[in-house]
């Protein structure tokens, strides 16, 4: 994942500045430059005036900055805030320090006091901020959700989604309105052709099919019924496509699997799908390019991880879970058990059971985060949010299912997604990312929909 910039800016009156006071300043920037995956600028040991704080927007404008880190070491000169807010466009993280009453009773930071001062000046500036309040030695988990969230719209700014083969018919929730997208995020999508998929695929050299065939072979432990001209192909597909993705340099995919794919290729692209989930890149079916976007999101806000592209398609009020699927283009790696997974023929494609490739298995147990990026019909952007536990899954239907217990009454959940017409393609990944999804869609001005 990307390494993300942070500036710390201490703030302090001049004459309220001591020893302790710039050694709560050192200290805090030492526990920052400790976080893995950040790099941080450190421009002004103290901002006491406006030159101070001048020279420190200056030297940030070479580098700027994905987060800010606004330190009230003290209560400051008032007008340092709007100036800095003024200066930079990356989201801040208002920082106060616990204190006690110093030697003679006094109150040394006011730091809370000037961390509030500075909450209202971002309010009136329409900034993105945060409020923490901690000492030096607990920066790290303090900011970490911001962090996530910081680097999720840093990736977003520079994301390449390509859309290959268009969405598949009917299915207008595979849409986005791509400029809306691009003012939005900053991300672009990329109109890429089944064609010169299939074309790519005979012209592989030898070493990459080898590489195709490779991963093919250790991506399942049993084949069912799949014929080895058909592993071929599927070793052939997942080449083709790694070298449509270093052309285009696509960051995410959304991939149109149905009705002429199986026809060009010979094979469907489940299990080609699942390949390239596991090597990092998401990849969402159905040319859903708001799902392939979702999971980029969910990967980012996770450091890493494997988003999963799934339907909801059972729910059980008295046991408040929900049963999430798709056909067979998960990814090994989230397999149960690895000696379940099987390639097995589709069971839908040309009337199913003529022709492959799906990677069938059910999926593992863990907490897990389901999210999805979707836009209403005045087009702004929503964001639905659940989580839960996903339970130890028995294989009862073909593809891959996962059964999940919700944290939150599945009913309010079901009531949420038909009242706002949401789509009907969710994301997840393993792990508990809410308050980074949180943080991120505060800070993107995203409407957030959480059953409570």
């Amino acid at each position: 994942m990307q390494n993300i910039r942070i500036a710390y800016l201490p703030l302090s009156k001049l004459s309220w500045r001591s020893p302790k006071i710039d050694s709560l300043a050192e200290d805090s920037a030492r526990h920052l430059s400790e976080l893995p995956g950040c790099r941080l600028s450190y421009p002004v040991p103290l901002i006491t005036s406006e030159a101070e704080a001048e020279q420190a927007c200056e030297k940030l404008q070479a580098q700027p900055p994905d987060l800010i880190v606004l330190h009230f070491v003290t209560f400051p000169a008032g007008a340092l805030i709007p100036l800095i807010a003024a200066r930079t466009q990356a989201p801040i993280v208002l920082l106060a320090n616990p204190e006690e009453p110093g030697e003679n009773r006094i109150w040394e930071q006011n730091s809370f006091c000037g961390a509030n001062l500075g909450a209202f000046v971002m309010r009136r500036m329409d900034k993105q901020y945060a409020f923490v309040r901690t000492m030096p030695e607990h920066i790290g988990s303090a900011i970490q959700k911001h962090i996530a969230a910081a680097r999720c719209i840093k990736t977003l700014r520079n994301c390449r989604v390509g859309l290959l083969g268009g969405r598949v018919p009917g299915f207008y929730t595979s849409n986005i309105d791509e400029m809306m997208l691009r003012r939005k995020f900053g991300s672009a999508v990329e109109l890429c052709t089944l064609l010169e998929m299939s074309d790519l695929a005979e012209k592989l050299t030898p070493e990459q099919l080898r590489q195709g065939r490779n991963l093919v072979k250790k991506s399942a432990a049993r084949v069912n019924g799949v014929s080895e001209r058909e592993l071929e192909l599927l070793a052939k597909m997942y080449a083709a496509i790694l070298l449509m993705v270093e052309k285009y340099r696509l960051d995410a995919l959304a991939l149109r699997c149905w009705p002429e794919n199986p026809d060009i290729f010979g094979i469907a692209p489940c299990a080609a799908i699942g390949l390239l989930n596991d090597l990092g890149l998401p990849v969402s079916c159905e040319g859903d390019v708001p799902g392939a976007l979702s999971m980029k999101i969910l990967q980012a806000l996770a450091n890493g991880g494997i988003p999963l592209f799934v339907d909801l398609i059972s729910y059980d009020e008295k046991e408040n879970t929900a049963v999430a699927w798709h056909c067979g283009a998960a990814p090994c790696s989230l397999s149960r058990n690895f000696d379940e997974t099987e390639y097995n023929l589709h069971f839908r494609v040309d009337g199913g059971n003529k022709k492959g490739v799906c990677n069938e298995f059910s999926l593992k147990q863990g907490k897990v985060t389901i999210a999805k990026l979707d836009q209403d019909k005045d087009g702004h952007f929503r964001m639905l949010l659940a989580s839960g536990t996903a339970l130890d899954t028995e294989p009862f239907i073909r593809g891959n299912p996962l059964n999940i217990r919700l944290h939150q009454p599945v009913n309010k959940l079901i009531d949420l997604i038909m009242k706002k017409g949401l789509e009907h393609h969710y994301t997840l990944i393993y792990g508990d990312v809410k308050e980074e999804l949180l943080q991120f869609c505060e800070w993107m001005d995203i409407e957030l929909l959480m059953p409570e």
